[in-house]
């Protein structure tokens, strides 16, 4: 598509900003909305590894990211008592510390300040109506106002609203049997620079991380039978996570002292997203909107890269959106399938409720420290660093 397109994306996470890096660069004019009213800046540690990374490197924004690394050292397993039990370095095997740690919102505003003098970004802005045409989509705003894109994006995660306009019979959810729920924290004198996981009683999950301000990352994972449609009432959600934590020892009272800390307070169900196809007409889908593998795979942010770098390599190089868009699905298929790997039954192990069963989680956790399980991972299993997982490359595009 060698004709420049005035483009619409939904969405100035990852996804968003990320094709629009792209896009940019081929010609395209790009407006780029975020329904938050200001640009969001909170969030977990996310990975950039294997060919997210590779992206990253194509992108020319190494040197950038590492300024804003969290300089985590590894993980620690905590006892019961919350004194560190395993070590697993920065590099290991297993370990969730990868050689790029930042968190999600650093990595936001670093795309944001590389696309924000080529492209429109209007913060408070959603979609309210979308109606496509032959020679176009005409979108209606929340303020009102309507205009014509040649094409739309939703790049807006897990829950995307404009994706229900369009897409809503082609999308299903595999709910994990999990919510998540994360914020920041006071840092403490005593902090490390170690991530700390924790299994509390009840078969909750806590993840403590450090971050580069002053403050601490949480991230705290329960088990719950059925996903409620009524849960996103900020009283409530706090209300669960208590509920979750109440007794769970470790870091929980802590946790629950500081919930008023930090206003970018998120809980949610942990879900993957299970599209037959990934767009319709003159609209697509991109990042967790299209494919969410869910925050336990790791790939989440990886995939974003990836696939921000096929869609807008695919749209430069095909001659019109529909073979644009085929060649998109085929060509990123294999790689959601290979980030895909976490079950529910897995995700039960992972939280157990019984004191045996955290008691024998923490025995895998020692196991997995040891010289000898690391030597049989790096001989065998391959590492974290691995830059192409299933032998799967990127398909290379005339550069912009």
């Amino acid at each position: 598509m060698n004709q420049s397109k005035k483009i619409l994306i939904s969405g100035a996470s990852i996804a968003g900003p990320a094709l629009a890096f792209w896009l940019s660069r081929y010609g395209d004019k790009v407006t780029l909305i975020e329904r938050s009213k200001t640009f969001r800046t909170g969030g977990q540690n996310v990975d950039i590894e294997g060919l997210g990374h590779e992206v990253v490197r194509m992108m020319g924004l190494e040197e950038k990211i590492e300024a804003k690394n969290t300089r985590e050292k590894g993980v620690e397993f905590l006892s019961g008592s919350g004194k560190p039990i395993a070590r697993l370095p920065k590099g290991a095997a297993g370990s969730l510390t990868s050689s790029y740690e930042i968190l999600r919102g650093d990595l936001a505003r670093v795309l944001y300040d590389e696309t924000r003098d080529d492209c429109d970004y209007r913060l408070g802005t959603s979609i309210t109506g979308l109606s496509q045409r032959d020679d176009g989509v005409s979108v209606t705003f929340n303020d009102g106002s309507s205009e014509t894109f040649d094409l739309v994006v939703s790049a807006e995660g897990v829950g995307s609203s404009t994706r229900q306009l369009v897409m809503e019979d082609d999308i299903r959810f595999r709910y994990l049997g999990v919510y998540a729920c994360y914020f920041r924290i006071p840092r403490r004198p005593e902090d490390k620079d170690w991530a700390q996981i924790y299994h509390g009683k009840g078969g909750s999950f806590m993840l403590l991380r450090p971050v580069h301000d002053g403050d601490t990352t949480v991230l705290v994972t329960f088990r719950r039978k059925q996903f409620d449609t009524s849960d996103v009432d900020g009283v409530a959600q706090r209300k669960m996570l208590r509920d979750a934590l109440q007794g769970a020892g470790g870091p929980a009272d802590r946790i629950l002292a500081n919930l008023d800390h930090d206003p970018d307070f998120y809980l949610g169900p942990m879900s993957q997203v299970i599209s037959s196809t990934w767009s319709k007409g003159r609209f697509v889908l991109t990042g967790d909107a299209a494919w969410c593998p869910s925050a336990y795979t790791g790939q989440g942010t990886p995939l974003a890269l990836i696939g921000a770098y096929i869609l807008a390599g695919e749209l430069k190089k095909q001659s019109t959106h529909t073979a644009a868009f085929a060649s998109y699905d085929r060509l990123m298929r294999p790689f959601i399938a290979s980030g895909r790997t976490v079950r529910p039954s897995l995700i039960r192990l992972l939280h157990p409720k019984t004191r045996l069963g955290i008691g024998v989680l923490r025995i895998v956790e020692k196991a997995l420290s040891s010289a000898f399980a690391q030597f049989v991972f790096r001989r065998f299993g391959g590492g974290d660093d691995e830059a192409s997982p299933n032998g799967l490359t990127l398909p290379k595009y005339e550069r912009p």
